[in-house]
């Protein structure tokens, strides 16, 4: 039976910002490892390999206070303790092995529905795609860790004829979805594909209880959030996730006429007052975690038709947990060069906050000189 909080007093989009800030460790307590943050996260999605090791790394906090540098998650990629690929949608994550299974029982059927729309498109039918699983599970045995062109070369090498370009694409992901494959150590700057089972514990768990599991993973991780973010962030029906929420002892709010569900109390707002802005990748989860409440996502001083369809940029700059602009870095030999792009001018205290955040960045990249960028529209 779910519980309802009674609301004292109305939230405004900046302070459910920050709410989830610290709900998902962006701000306030960090993890010890970047191992404890995918945990906590579940799944962080992974479209660009090097940025997205930027999402685990800010939740967590080493001993010297500085983000855990990005060899940390390296290490947890090349040992398999963490694994880089297909699941919850149709688009890469990189989540905790011991949580795949449970991830692909709750959502690889309806997701593998959405593949088959794309996939008969591209003249590929069933009875085809479950011989790829098997020939790439059988190619991937007994530690054989396969680079792309390997895994073609293998399908091709069966009979499997034009398993290349958009084709081999959703081959892959395909078995990545019945758990034949899953990614392997990298070979170089190339990712490579596993055998699942040789690559994740094995264990078994019904779908209504992985359904489950999930949820309270994500609304503990990015609460407060509403039925609908959590069906779009995992693929699934509203039936099924409103049955998962009723089986859990989940606080639920109402926000600006939304129900928003969530694990603990509101935090308390900041001492100091100062502004924060944290440079996160172009996918990270305070973003997109929330599809349908993106209106809190986009920073309140800015109107939503102000925001381009397509930034100069990909990685966004949030200033006070909310998007008002976009950054690049350029890695250079002695230093690293931050261009960003915001939406508005800066107060003093918004560009002070926006250097602390640009030299946070700097450390993460490994070199002593910044260069930082100060454009805007």
């Amino acid at each position: 039976m779910e519980k309802t909080s009674r609301r004292t007093r109305e939230f405004t989009p900046g302070e459910i910002a920050a709410w989830r800030a610290r709900s998902q460790r962006l701000w306030g307590e960090k993890w010890r490892s970047p191992l404890e943050a995918f945990a906590h996260l579940g799944a962080v999605q992974s479209q660009e390999y090097h940025p997205s090791k930027l999402t685990p790394a800010m939740r967590t906090a080493p001993a010297d206070g500085a983000f855990a540098p990005a060899s940390a998650v390296d290490a947890l990629i090349e040992d398999g303790t963490v694994v880089r690929t297909h699941v919850l949608r149709t688009t890469w994550h990189t989540v905790p092995a011991t949580d795949l299974r449970m991830m692909l029982s709750a959502t690889a059927d309806r997701t593998l529905r959405v593949l088959g729309s794309m996939t008969r498109g591209l003249g590929l039918d069933e009875p085809t795609l479950a011989r790829c699983d098997e020939i790439l599970a059988e190619g991937t045995a007994r530690g054989r860790h396969l680079t792309r062109d390997e895994a073609a070369a293998e399908l091709a090498a069966a009979g499997i004829e034009g398993a290349t370009g958009q084709r081999l694409g959703h081959i892959l992901m395909h078995a990545e979805f019945t758990a034949a494959i899953c990614s392997g150590a990298p070979k170089g700057k190339q990712q490579t594909y596993a055998n699942f089972d040789e690559r994740v514990p094995a264990g078994r768990i019904g779908r209504e209880d992985a359904i489950r599991e999930l949820a309270r993973r994500f609304y503990a991780s990015r609460g407060p959030a509403t039925l609908k973010d959590f069906t779009r962030w995992a693929s699934l029906t509203v039936a099924d996730a409103k049955a998962a929420i009723g089986d859990l002892d989940l606080e639920s709010i109402e926000i600006d006429g939304r129900i928003c569900y969530l694990e603990g109390e509101a935090p308390a707002p900041r001492e100091d007052g100062l502004p924060v802005v944290d440079f996160v990748q172009g996918f990270d989860e305070m973003m997109c975690s929330y599809t349908d409440t993106r209106d809190w996502v986009i920073h309140s001083s800015i109107p939503r038709s102000a925001f381009p369809e397509r930034p100069r940029f990909n990685s966004a700059i949030l200033l006070d947990g909310q998007i008002i602009g976009h950054w690049k870095a350029t890695v250079r030999a002695k230093k690293v060069q931050i261009d960003s792009y915001r939406l508005r001018g800066f107060t003093a205290a918004e560009i002070a906050a926006m250097r602390r955040g640009a030299d946070r960045l700097r450390a993460w990249y490994g070199k002593d000189e910044m260069e930082l960028g100060l454009d805007h529209a």
